[in-house]
C-alpha cells in the first residue's frame, strides 16, 4: 500500500473532528501517528487522500459504521491484569467495607475498560476477599471501541496480559486453552460491558450511582477542557463521598473542585465531597 502524505490542513481537520467526537487530542507532535493510524482507513473506504477521508466521515452514507471503526482504531488499548495493585486494595479494603455498611453491596464501574482485564481483575480481587459473592457485587464496564468490547466478550487472554498475575491466581481463575487462557464463566458474569462515549454526559450520568469509578489511563489523551468535563460527568455518577481511580500519571487537582485527593503511601485516588454538589 502506498504510503498517503497527511497534509497541515488535512491534519488539522481530521484532528478537531476526532478531539470533537472522541475527546481525543492529537498534537502537532502526532501528526504523523494520526496519519500511520488512518492509512488502512483510506483503503477500506476507497478514498484517495485525507481530505476525501475528511469528507466521508462527515457526508458518507456509511459514515456512523466509520466512526465505530475509527473508534477501534484510534483506542490505546494497552492494558493488563493487576496493574496499579495499590489501587485495587483500596477498593478491596476501604471502599468495600464503607459500601457494604452503607448500601450493603458494592457497585464499580470500569469506564475504560479496553479489552477487559481491568474490570476482571476488579471482580478476582473482591472475589479473593472472601466477604463479597458474585451477587452482592455490581461491576459494569464500558469502552468505545468495538473491537476491544468484543474482546471482552470472548473472554480469552495471551501471555502478555498476565504479566503482574501472581501464579495462584492465574490458575484459580483461568482455564487454559492453547496459547493463552480463558477467564472463569462465574467471573465473566460479574461483568456487564456496554459501549459507551465518555463525552456523552448525560450516557455517563445514568450509569450511577456507582461507589467507585475507574477511568486509568484515559484523561491523559484528552485536553484539559475535555479532561474536566469527563471528571464532572462522573462525579454526577458518584453517590455522595464515592471515589475516582485515575492513572499514577494523571490529576485533577487544578480541573475542579468536585473531588478530594487521598494520598497514602502506595496509591493516589480522588473523593467526592459528601454533598455530591459543586
Amino acid at each position: 500500500m502506498a504510503l498517503v502524505t497527511i497534509g497541515e490542513a488535512e491534519f488539522a481537520a481530521l484532528r478537531d473532528l476526532i478531539r470533537e467526537r472522541f475527546g481525543i487530542q492529537y498534537d502537532d507532535s502526532k501528526r504523523f501517528l494520526l496519519q500511520s493510524r488512518l492509512q488502512t482507513r483510506l483503503v477500506k473506504c476507497r478514498v484517495e487522500t485525507f481530505a476525501d477521508y475528511h469528507r466521508y466521515l462527515l457526508t458518507s452514507p456509511d459514515r456512523e459504521r466509520e466512526w465505530d471503526e475509527l473508534a477501534s482504531v484510534l483506542s490505546n488499548n494497552e492494558t493488563y491484569f493487576f496493574r496499579e495493585p495499590a489501587q485495587l486494595e483500596v477498593l478491596a479494603n476501604d471502599v468495600l467495607d464503607e459500601s457494604l455498611r452503607v448500601n450493603g453491596r458494592l457497585r464499580v464501574w470500569s469506564a475504560a475498560c479496553s479489552t477487559g482485564e481491568e474490570p476482571l481483575s476488579i471482580a478476582i480481587r473482591l472475589l479473593e476477599t472472601k466477604r463479597v459473592s458474585p451477587t452482592s457485587v455490581t461491576i459494569k464496564a464500558s469502552d468505545i471501541s468495538p473491537r476491544a468490547l468484543a474482546k471482552c466478550a470472548e473472554g480469552f487472554y495471551q501471555e502478555l496480559s498476565f504479566r503482574a498475575t501472581p501464579p495462584e491466581i492465574l490458575q484459580r481463575y483461568f482455564r487454559p486453552f492453547r496459547n493463552g487462557f480463558f477467564i472463569d464463566d462465574e467471573v465473566k458474569r460479574m461483568v456487564e460491558y456496554f459501549r459507551l462515549n465518555l463525552l456523552d454526559a448525560a450516557a455517563v450520568r445514568a450509569v450511577g450511582p456507582m461507589d467507585a469509578i475507574f477511568c486509568r489511563n484515559v484523561l491523559i489523551y484528552f485536553d484539559k477542557p475535555t479532561q474536566k468535563r469527563v471528571v464532572e460527568s462522573f462525579a454526577d455518577a458518584l453517590r455522595p463521598g464515592g471515589y475516582l481511580f485515575l492513572g499514577h500519571a494523571e490529576s485533577i487537582m487544578r480541573l475542579t473542585d468536585r473531588y478530594r485527593p487521598v494520598v497514602t503511601p502506595r496509591a493516589i485516588y480522588y473523593r467526592l465531597d459528601p454533598d455530591g454538589t459543586r
